[in-house]
């Protein structure tokens, strides 16, 4: 008897074990109890899957909506907003949504009495004004003449201007902003994009230069090229051989890495003496810009 309450007999420490023991696995059972059903996680996953899916779908169709607009490139002529038609609108470059919301505010008791104007439709972007603008047949203001202007297109008749807007011919190289403004198809935008690229040039040599002004697509080319030319004004030219890093780099036909082919030649073998010396150099850091000899000097 002694031997078997032997082993149902604990001292301190071990009673503290087994009550510890018996916690835990009380503590355990009731997780175990608390936490919610594997089938509860399955369903709750689902329903945020389903959401993750709908939200995704929406999106699909926003992106396709958005690439199914229309998307038409512009070919403006001289026109009147109060009284070109859809098809007109059409020739013009209209999409069929920037017809619609032009005919709509027409129908609403809408009417186009200046240029800016047709700019404030929603439909018709910044970009896409100053493209048309050039060729809306309204007053800039409504007053003096300008009013009379508006008041005589709504006659029966419509209004023949007096006399057809003469388009400048300019000097690329001296012309300023203000009176680039005036050439078709050149917004405010472009003609500063143009005079700061002119700048960084240091002057333009060949009209296929004006490309390269960022927003100048082959439309807008074609439409401004008969009105500029390039008159006999000199360039800013580099000096390969004395400029600072900062002033070569800036040029836009020189990239980092060649300005750094320049300064190891002139710092380590010298001077720079030709233009064919300076192109084999420059090739090994990619490809060179013949316009490029025009705009150095050594």
């Amino acid at each position: 008897m002694d031997s078997f309450k032997k082993w149902f007999t604990f001292n301190r420490g071990e009673r503290i074990a087994v009550i510890t023991l018996l916690a835990a696995i009380l503590i355990l059972i009731v997780v175990c109890l608390l936490r919610p059903s594997r089938q509860s996680i399955d369903e709750a996953s689902l329903h945020n899957l389903d959401s993750l899916l709908a939200l995704r779908q929406a999106a699909i169709e926003q992106q396709q909506d958005a690439g199914s607009q229309e998307v038409a490139e512009l070919h403006p002529f001289p026109f009147n907003p109060n009284t070109a038609t859809e098809e007109e609108w059409r020739q013009i470059g209209l999409t069929e949504r920037q017809i619609r919301n032009v005919t709509n505010y027409k129908a609403n008791g809408g009417s186009f009495r200046t240029k800016d104007d047709l700019g404030r439709l929603y439909t018709i972007s910044e970009e896409e004004f100053a493209l048309l603008r050039p060729f809306i047949e309204l007053p800039e203001k409504v007053n003096g003449e300008g009013e009379e202007y508006a008041k005589k297109q709504w006659k029966e008749e419509p209004y023949q201007p007096a006399e057809k807007r003469v388009i400048p011919i300019v000097d690329l190289n001296t012309v300023d902003s203000t009176t680039l403004v005036d050439l078709p198809q050149i917004g405010p935008y472009t003609a500063m994009r143009i005079i700061e690229y002119r700048e960084k040039l240091g002057g333009f040599v060949d009209m296929e230069q004006l490309r390269e002004v960022k927003g100048m697509d082959s439309t807008r080319f074609a439409v401004a090229a008969p009105y500029i030319n390039i008159g006999e004004t000199p360039l800013r030219r580099l000096d390969v051989n004395r400029d600072d890093f900062k002033t070569l780099v800036h040029h836009p036909y020189l990239s980092y890495e060649q300005v750094k082919l320049i300064f190891n030649q002139r710092e380590k073998r010298g001077m720079i003496k030709s233009w064919a010396q300076l192109e084999t150099l420059l090739r090994e850091e990619g490809d060179v810009n013949p316009m490029l000899e025009y705009y150095l000097k050594y």
